[in-house]
């Protein structure tokens, strides 16, 4: 999860249950191009989306997934590789402080305490990282994210045998929001983006260049139409909850952005317009490349890759 500078172009690698996906990226934000892109099925009971049981079940068939990928784009010459998972691998969150210690190990104490104070999740043996974003009105708004070591040290792993180095690893929405962010902070100062695959959804607010709200919402079975009214329903709870916490004045949020294999559901947008009357977009690469083409689903890679 650790960041350096790195030459670009750079890759970015998305592994989910059920999906590989990679994409050889050069600069960011409106210079970004595509050099190349490559996909896989993931086989059922390969990769398991767990925060605190193990991920990889055959460890040396996915890396084999990832070979043929990474032949199949022909650049050998690529070797650091920015990888993304899915949300449920992680537990996110935002803490509020009035101030924070100078020394880094101190802070990550005082995060740490924090977490285990408040955070309704394991926070033993894990790696962390966190950013620190200004208050919105005084203080500091840290965005703290952990994962546990173990698994992470699974998929890095498969990373190595193949002669990669993995320089970060993170969630598959906030890789997305990193793609989209500067289109989004174009559009509005408050940018809402709701990432939606088959089984879980995650909506992100970033303010003031930050991400300020994040919340992480496993689906449920059901028919469709459940499933599309509790998204819905969930969504607009979160966007109702941030505008009006503690703040003098309410947030005014209209522009809602989707991401996500499932992001295109059939009524979700218009679903999600009726009951909240705000401007949504189903987010396409388009809005961001200055040269080449993606498929939407590729957006987390992009992403990825983009962050070195």
């Amino acid at each position: 999860m650790l960041r350096f500078p790195a030459k670009r172009p750079a890759l970015g690698l998305e592994i989910t249950s059920t999906a590989l996906r990679l994409a050889v990226v050069s600069g960011k934000g409106a210079k970004a191009s595509v050099i190349g892109t490559a996909r896989a099925v993931v086989p059922p009971g390969m990769v398991n989306e767990s925060y605190g049981a193990p991920n990889l079940d055959g460890s040396l068939d996915l890396s084999r997934l990832v070979a043929d990928c990474l032949a199949g784009l022909g650049r050998p010459d690529i070797r650091r590789v920015a990888l993304c998972l899915p949300d449920g691998v992680f537990r996110a969150q935002t803490l509020d402080f009035d101030a924070l210690p100078g020394k880094a190990a101190d802070r990550e104490r005082l995060i740490r305490w924090r977490l285990e104070k408040t955070a309704a999740f394991d926070v033993a043996d894990t790696a962390l990282r966190y950013e620190i974003l200004r208050g919105q009105e005084s203080g500091l708004t840290v965005l703290a994210c952990v994962a546990k070591q173990s698994v992470l040290s699974q998929y890095e792993a498969v990373l190595t045998n193949l002669g990669l180095e993995p320089w970060s690893i993170g969630l598959s929405s906030f890789s997305t929001l990193n793609f989209y962010a500067a289109y989004l902070t174009s559009q509005s100062p408050v940018s809402v983006l709701a990432h939606i695959t088959d089984d879980a959804f995650a909506t992100v607010i970033m303010e003031n260049g930050g991400v300020r709200f994040y919340r992480y919402k496993e689906i449920k079975r059901g028919s469709a139409d459940e499933i599309r009214a509790r998204i819905i329903r969930e969504i607009a709870d979160s966007i109702h909850f941030y505008a009006h916490m503690d703040r003098t004045q309410a947030a005014e949020i209209r522009h809602l952005f989707l991401s996500g294999d499932a992001a295109a559901n059939d009524g979700l947008a218009e679903g999600l317009h009726d009951r909240m009357a705000v401007s949504v977009e189903v987010l396409t690469p388009a809005v961001i490349l200055s040269r080449g083409q993606a498929e939407p689903d590729l957006a987390a890679a992009l992403g990825a890759g983009g962050s070195l």
